[in-house]
């Protein structure tokens, strides 16, 4: 198996390199405000996975819609796209990428508009949940979003331009650092639309700011600008014009690849996204975390590059050293079939 080549596997509305061990996201819908249609979510969810787990691909991809690739993991998530006329193409895991940065041209009229809507709510539903019925639907949202929480490597979004709906849910909220320019006009526009914060938005927000200040966000649908006091807290940086916002998240993203451990990275999320319930567990995870690292190779340079003064040289990977305790944790099924709902 070798590690995917990004600029050579079709993707269309996103454009994808890697620029030494970060992996660059760019949003390719510039003319249309880089709203989402079915194949942005899609392209998105399979660009996080490939960063992070061995996939198989069918490059092929005789499906409807450009660009779209068929694609599915080795494990249990959700499939991504149809299984059709497959040619598969199997992707080591990357442990080259350690950080992913998603953003858009500054020059584009917005970061992401939101959906794509001139068709109407219906755009959002698949043919094949609709034969199942209402309680099969799965938000595309949401499963980029999930995927995007899921990645064990760190992530980074760089927000040069306005936002909406999804532009902030599933675009912003699942990141490990949001980096923003601080005229973005920001708004969650859903119950002045007649539905509901999605992309589990409603999970995250409140994790991220608060419960009061997220539903001053969610419940009113306002527009509102970064340095509102409603946002505290939600962006790691906010620059002053949308030229700089990409260049400080590369720069970020660059400097804690090149000194931040892998592992620890993926082992210190998974803490921080599930870190039992109650102190006692917690404390009973991090016991566990501590001692199967403290003997690796990563935490002995650790120490050897603290003492002498120099920048560590990291050399740990998922791929060969994480070890099977790993995740510690029950991961709910969303599939319509495996689900309560």
């Amino acid at each position: 198996m070798s590690a995917p080549d990004y600029s050579a596997l079709g993707f269309t509305v996103i454009r994808v390199s890697l620029d030494g061990a970060v992996l660059v996201v760019l949003m390719n819908r510039s003319k249309e405000r880089n709203t989402w249609t079915a194949d942005v979510p899609q392209q998105l969810q399979q660009v996080f996975d490939l960063a992070d787990r061995v996939r198989w691909l069918d490059t092929r991809a005789k499906v409807s819609g450009a660009g779209k690739l068929a694609a599915r993991e080795t494990h249990s998530r959700d499939a991504l796209a149809p299984r059709v006329n497959l040619n598969l193409t199997i992707y080591a895991q990357d442990d080259r990428v350690r950080v992913v940065v998603l953003t858009a041209e500054h020059t584009a009229p917005a970061f992401c508009a939101g959906a794509e809507l001139t068709g109407g709510w219906d755009v959002l539903w698949s043919a094949e949940e609709e034969k199942e019925g209402p309680q099969a639907h799965r938000d595309a949202g949401g499963k980029t979003s999930l995927a995007i929480y899921r990645c064990r490597k760190l992530t980074v979004v760089a927000v040069n331009g306005h936002a909406a709906g999804v532009g902030l849910t599933g675009m912003q909220l699942p990141f490990d650092f949001r980096f923003v320019w601080a005229g973005a006009k920001l708004t969650f526009p859903f119950v002045r639309r007649g539905i509901v914060p999605e992309a589990i938005s409603s999970y995250l927000l409140p994790r991220l700011i608060g419960q009061s200040r997220a539903s001053s966000l969610l419940l009113t649908g306002a527009t509102f600008t970064p340095d509102s006091p409603l946002m505290a807290g939600l962006y790691h940086q906010i620059l002053p014009t949308r030229e700089e916002v990409f260049p400080a998240a590369l720069a970020f993203a660059k400097e804690l690849a090149a000194t931040t451990s892998q592992v620890s990275v993926a082992v210190a999320k998974g803490l921080i996204q599930n870190p039992g319930n109650s102190p006692e567990e917690n404390h009973l995870y991090d016991s566990r975390a501590m001692r199967a690292l403290g003997g690796n190779a990563d935490s002995v340079e650790g120490i050897d590059s603290f003492r002498e003064r120099r920048a560590p040289k990291f050399t740990a990977t998922l791929g060969k050293d994480l070890g099977s305790w790993f995740p510690w944790w029950h991961q709910l099924s969303t599939k319509y079939r495996n689900a309560k709902l």
